[in-house]
C-alpha cells in the first residue's frame, strides 16, 4: 500500500512536468520550407518559412482566440490577410510591417463594416462605413476620423 501511494504521489508531481507545451519546431522545416511551430506560450504557427522566419503563406493560432490567416515576410503579417480577433472582430485586406495598410474591409462584432484604405491600423483614404441598419457614410477619412 505504502508503494502504491509512492507512487500515485510521484505520477502527480510528474505529471504537469510531461504535459507541458512543448516549444518549438514540432513538426517539417522551420527553417527553409513548410514547418509547424509551437512557441512557448502556447501560440502555433504553421506554414512557410525563409531563413528561420515566418515568410510564404501561413496561419497563426493565439491562445487568447485570435487567428492570423494569410502572408508573412519576416515575421511579420505582410501581403493579403485576415485577422480575425476573438471578441468577433474581423479584418481582411493588405497588411505592411505588420499593420493594416492598403485596402481591407473591417467587421465589427456589432455588424458595422468599413470598407476602404487603412494606413497604421487606422481608417485612412477613400473608404465606406456601413452601420448594421444599413445606414452608411462615404468618403475620405483621415487617421480613423471622417473628413468629408
Amino acid at each position: 500500500m505504502k508503494n502504491l501511494i509512492t507512487l500515485i504521489v510521484c505520477a502527480l508531481i510528474a505529471f504537469p512536468l510531461f504535459s507541458q507545451t512543448q516549444a518549438g519546431c514540432v513538426s517539417g522545416d522551420c527553417n527553409k520550407g513548410i514547418g509547424k511551430y509551437v512557441y512557448s506560450n502556447g501560440d502555433v504557427y504553421e506554414g512557410n518559412w525563409l531563413d528561420s522566419k515566418r515568410s510564404g503563406l501561413g496561419k497563426l493560432n493565439n491562445t487568447n482566440g485570435d487567428t492570423y490567416d494569410g502572408m508573412w515576410q519576416n515575421d511579420q503579417f505582410h501581403g493579403q490577410g485576415t485577422y480575425t480577433w476573438q471578441n468577433g472582430s474581423k479584418y481582411t485586406g493588405e497588411w505592411k510591417n505588420g499593420v493594416q495598410d492598403g485596402y481591407g474591409i473591417f467587421f465589427f462584432p456589432n455588424g458595422d463594416k468599413y470598407t476602404g484604405y487603412f494606413k497604421s491600423n487606422r481608417f485612412h483614404g477613400k473608404g465606406k462605413y456601413t452601420w448594421s441598419d444599413g445606414t452608411t457614410q462615404e468618403g475620405t477619412y483621415e487617421n480613423g476620423t471622417f473628413i468629408k
